[in-house]
Formats: C-alpha cells, sequence, structure tokens
C-alpha cells in the first residue's frame, strides 16, 4: 500500500522514531545542515502530508522516493532536490517497510532568505530541481564542511544557483567530482593566500594539476565564476579591508594586486557600488 513519508523541510518529526532519524551537522543562526535517515531496525510509518515549516533544499544523496506536489507526482533520486517553501503542502511516498533513502537538507532562516534576495536572488518556486555539477560540487561541500562561515556562504551560493536551470553537461561521477573539487579548492587557496601577486592561468592550472584549458572549464562549472572572476573578487574584498583600516586607495590598488588605479576603481565601484574613496571606514571599537 503506498505510503507518505515526513520529508526535511523544517516538519516537526525529528523525535518520532517511526519517521524520519535526523542528525544535526552544523546549525548557524543563518542556516540548519542536517541528514535524514532511517533507522534500520524500526518500520517506517509516513504520515498521510506534510506542510513545510521553513525555507529549506533538500539532496536525495541515496535511494529513491516519489514526491507529490499539487497533485502532481515525482520520482525523487540522487539526480534531484526537493526545494521547499513555508506552507507548501506535500507527501512522499515509498513501498518499502525499511527505507534505504538518505538525504541532506539545508534549512535558511527566514532572515537569511530575506538577505539573500535584497542582494538580487530570485524567489525559489520549483520544488523538483535536477542536480548538475556546480550543485553536487555545493552537496559536497555543506555535507563536509564544519566551518560555519564557510557553511553560509555555500548554502547562499546553493540559493544562488536554484534561480536558473541545471547546466546541460553530464553529472561527474562522484570520485571525479571529489578529485576535481580538491582540485579547484587547492586553485582557491592559492588565490586566496597569494591574491597579491601576478597569478596567471597557468599558474593556477599548473597549482591544480590540470590543463589550462580544462582547469578553467571545470572551476568556472564548480564555482560558479571563471579563475580570474574568483581572483578579482577575493582581491576587492581584501581592498575593502585595508581601506577600512585607513590606507589610501593607491595604497590598496597595487598592494591586493591591480596592475592599473582607474581598473581598480571601476571594479570596485561595481563591486560595492561606492568608489573606494567613498567607503566608510571601520568604526572604531570602544575599550
Amino acid at each position: 500500500m503506498r505510503g507518505t513519508k515526513a520529508w526535511t523541510a523544517g516538519c516537526e518529526v525529528r523525535h518520532n522514531p517511526r519517521m524520519n532519524r535526523v542528525t544535526a551537522l552544523l546549525r548557524t543562526p543563518a542556516v540548519a545542515v542536517e541528514r535524514f535517515d532511517h533507522a534500520p531496525d524500526v518500520a517506517h510509518r509516513d504520515p498521510e502530508g506534510e506542510r513545510a515549516a521553513t525555507h529549506a533544499v533538500s539532496f536525495v544523496e541515496a535511494g529513491s522516493f516519489r514526491l507529490q506536489v499539487a497533485g502532481a507526482w515525482h520520482e525523487l533520486t540522487p539526480s534531484h532536490l526537493f526545494v521547499a517553501t513555508p506552507g507548501l503542502e506535500f507527501a512522499c511516498a515509498h513501498d518499502e517497510e525499511h527505507p534505504a533513502d538518505r538525504c541532506l537538507s539545508i534549512r535558511f532562516d527566514e532572515q537569511a532568505v530575506e538577505s539573500l534576495r535584497s542582494a538580487g536572488a530570485a524567489p525559489l518556486a520549483t520544488p523538483v530541481v535536477a542536480l548538475d555539477n556546480r550543485r553536487a560540487f555545493l552537496r559536497l561541500g555543506l555535507g563536509a564542511e564544519v566551518d560555519a562561515a564557510r557553511v553560509e556562504a555555500l548554502a547562499g551560493a546553493l540559493y544562488w544557483s536554484l534561480a536558473g536551470p541545471a547546466a546541460g553537461r553530464p553529472l561527474f561521477r562522484p570520485g571525479q567530482l571529489a578529485w576535481y573539487a580538491a582540485r579547484v579548492e587547492r586553485a582557491r587557496t592559492m588565490m586566496q593566500v597569494h591574491y597579491a601577486e601576478p597569478l596567471s592561468l597557468s599558474q593556477l592550472a599548473r597549482e591544480a594539476g590540470m590543463s589550462v584549458y580544462h582547469f578553467a572549464r571545470v572551476f568556472s562549472e564548480l564555482q560558479g565564476q571563471s579563475p580570474h572572476q574568483f581572483l578579482v573578487e577575493v582581491r576587492l574584498n581584501a581592498a575593502a579591508e585595508r581601506l577600512r583600516a585607513g590606507a589610501s586607495v593607491t595604497q590598496t590598488c597595487y598592494a591586493v594586486g591591480f596592475g592599473s588605479l582607474s581598473h581598480f576603481v571601476t571594479s570596485f565601484r561595481r563591486r560595492f557600488g561606492v568608489r573606494p574613496s567613498q567607503l566608510p571606514p571601520r568604526p572604531c571599537r570602544r575599550a
């Protein structure tokens, strides 16, 4: 007989032994990362339906089941994500008494969603979204990362990634994705540490152990921006810190790796909405 299954979108089921088993991986004021599975020795009993209480994005890590939203049924597999918004009514169904599906859920605080939308992120509307390599890369980080600031950044990037359609390229195999992710992280670290140096695409590719073209394509697909765009962003963030600490515009420009003052000013204004000279200083702390 077809049953329904409690889902991860903020539903209050975590203490019911006949529903999902919840493992909290990390919580911050903005997001919570949790893993949902089922106790192997407990027969699973599903509620008739659910109403989402929070904004949540859930990956199917293993197994599969059926999701019903607005009267339509969808087969959810590791190639899909479930996107829930407050008030969404849904039901999930499977036939097994002892389900084997496992899910990774990222729940967003309402203020975090408001912040993302005020920055230009589109509201999430489609409940079932296809996985692509960018989203799989973010899932990899969210399931393993323990640094709160990094998790919030990854969760924000995931939210942004869901506004558009999935990229059409074939999904990387899990081992292949992990290998590429390690190379991307190696290049990211090099740019974050040596941003003031005149880094070239060839240098970054060598650091990653990949050919120039292949590195540029993989980095852009997984990171969501080209290596050059990432490096410029790192330099601009470093520049903002220097300017807030009282450094001059010209000194800051060359100290963070820009070779042209006019390019620096233009890029800074595009990124922060003000000229470097207009950035307010960091407020002094009281003793």
